[in-house]
């Protein structure tokens, strides 16, 4: 069964009134005329069918039914506005997808900084393994490491990654020392998830290709990384991923002026969702702080 539109100006005319113990006052209150105030009252009780008020030389006294009536609406007003303020200043979820190596070390390292900004978003990332295909439909933003279209969403440049030898910081100084053939003798960590990449920055070293190289094989970036980490050799990765452990002494790049081209991030919208604009500003935040990154700051 349908329910009963209340008529909500009524009652807020009438609580008013009571509250404020008279028409005037509550004309005041509501920024209304005199007149407007009692044409709410005679309607309520038009819609009641019974009196509200006891009429006195013009003055309306609430009757004591009409007192409990109003202690109950006054009741009510206060619960919608609580919850209005708690819908309002409520913090709105942005779903993003990401793959792990950016998540990892350079989106969450740097979220602080966009919760610092918009205290009101609530970012929850989700990431993928390179080869693996999301559900991209339940994102809000798709940051992704190649730059192939997503149907018809917006897209938006994030960074350019630069690709250049990394390894621990005491194996970084003994090969900086000895130069680039010191490297003859080194195991390079190489992951399946971004094949070329070390071919690539061998080819622009100018050092032999890598199969005249040791290798171990990883599933990902991240582990290999971590191989690096434990002493297992060399890898060829992104500066701008890396930049946290670099700048906390656990990786050094030996050889930082040979850099070979890496591929682009890529952030993608859906004009036309719900949370377009809250995405938007997500993705230019993403764009400041790449940014600032590359500017050091």
């Amino acid at each position: 069964m349908a329910r009963k539109p209340l008529p909500l100006k009524m009652l807020q005319t009438l609580e008013a009134v009571v509250r404020l113990d008279g028409v005037s006052n509550a004309a005041k209150e509501l920024g209304v005329t005199h007149g407007a105030v009692s044409r709410q009252i005679a309607a309520l009780e038009d819609w009641l069918g019974r009196a509200l008020f006891e009429r006195d030389r013009g003055r309306l006294r609430p009757l004591d039914e009409t007192r409990e009536f109003v202690a109950i609406i006054t009741d009510s007003f206060e619960r919608m506005d609580a919850a209005m303020g708690r819908v309002a200043t409520a913090r709105r979820r942005l779903k993003v997808f990401a793959h792990a190596t950016f998540a990892m070390h350079w989106l969450v390292p740097r979220l602080e900084q966009f919760y610092a900004l918009h205290p009101d978003v609530d970012v929850h990332v989700q990431t993928r393994q390179t080869g693996e295909d999301p559900a991209l439909a339940f994102f809000d933003v798709a940051i992704m490491r190649g730059s192939e279209q997503i149907g018809n969403w917006e897209s938006s440049s994030v960074l350019q990654e630069s690709l250049t030898l990394l390894t621990t910081r005491r194996r970084a100084e003994t090969l900086a020392a000895r130069g680039v053939a010191a490297l003859l003798g080194e195991t390079f960590a190489v992951s399946d998830t971004r094949p070329g990449e070390t071919e690539r920055w061998l080819e622009v070293a100018r050092l032999p290709p890598l199969q005249k190289w040791r290798v171990r094989r990883f599933g990902h970036f991240h582990t290999a990384l971590m191989a690096v980490l434990n002493g297992q050799g060399v890898a060829v990765g992104p500066i701008e991923l890396t930049m946290g452990k670099i700048a906390e002494g656990s990786l050094a790049a030996p050889f930082p002026q040979i850099v070979a081209p890496g591929p682009r991030h890529v952030a993608f919208i859906d004009p036309h969702s719900e949370s377009y604009p809250m995405a938007k500003r997500f993705v230019l935040w993403l764009a400041e702080a790449a940014n600032a990154a590359e500017r050091g700051v």
